[in-house]
């Protein structure tokens, strides 16, 4: 790759860094962003004119915020995974006979992206973000149903990160839950994402492939005992089912 291919990339690479502050800071001015990514004002001012010129940032008094032009390309995106369309419903079902979150997660390389939720209610992870696949309920789910060697290639690549204490980090304890999981077809987040939320998640399974999950969590103190393990594991793993039966 030539000088000029690398500085094409690296400008990609700042553009997305820009918009992705501007979505944290719900808006901002050119030296707080310069401040913010060790980058010059002028190389900031020069990103976000084209991203104004784009339409996909708007600049009122010198604040800087995203417009609404990103949605077109996130619902969009949303719009085109099958899995989506087959568990809107069942989504919506679990959330109303549990009381509690619904999501439906898919996997994106190393992780569980939130595509769906029905019960916001604070959830640790936003939806259309996502977490690594062995820290979250869903993503052990997906796992567990990847062939032996794609499961030691998640390990050898990308690690076993903890992102509480809770998060299983060994890799023979990780193989182990995830046989467990593909024997009951049920996966559990004891607060291995947030040390207080807890989930339970089921795969769903395409012709061996596991192309996402299903999962309901709450928090810790309402998301327990039988609750969590028999009668909510049994809605979500009858919700898996058929949304698997929709994608035959």
């Amino acid at each position: 790759m030539g000088n000029t291919d690398t500085i094409a990339v690296q400008a990609t690479a700042t553009s997305l860094r820009i918009v992705e502050e501007l979505y944290d800071r719900d808006g901002s001015g050119v030296t707080e962003l310069a401040d913010a990514l060790d980058v010059s004002k002028s190389a900031v001012h020069n990103h976000l004119s084209t991203l104004c010129t784009l339409g996909y940032v708007k600049n009122t008094g010198g604040t800087y915020d995203l417009t609404h032009r990103f949605l077109r390309i996130g619902f969009g995106t949303r719009e085109r995974n099958p899995v989506y369309h087959a568990a809107q419903s069942e989504v919506r079902m679990l959330a109303r006979n549990t009381g509690a979150v619904a999501n439906l997660v898919v996997p994106e390389d190393a992780e569980a992206v939130y595509l769906h939720r029905i019960g916001a209610r604070d959830h640790p992870v936003p939806v259309g973000d996502g977490v690594r696949l062995h820290a979250a309920a869903a993503g052990k789910a997906i796992l567990a149903f990847r062939p032996r060697e794609r499961v030691d290639e998640y390990v050898s690549r990308h690690g076993l990160d903890r992102k509480t204490e809770r998060t299983v980090t060994d890799p023979a304890t990780l193989r182990s839950e995830l046989r467990s999981i593909r024997d009951r077809n049920i996966a559990f987040d004891r607060g291995e994402i947030d040390e207080n939320w807890q989930c339970v998640a089921s795969p769903i399974v395409v012709d061996g492939d596991p192309v996402g999950a299903v999962s309901v969590s709450g928090p810790s103190d309402e998301m327990q005992g039988k609750r969590l393990e028999e009668d909510t594991a049994g809605l979500v793993s009858s919700a898996a089912k058929t949304i698997e039966l929709e994608l035959l």
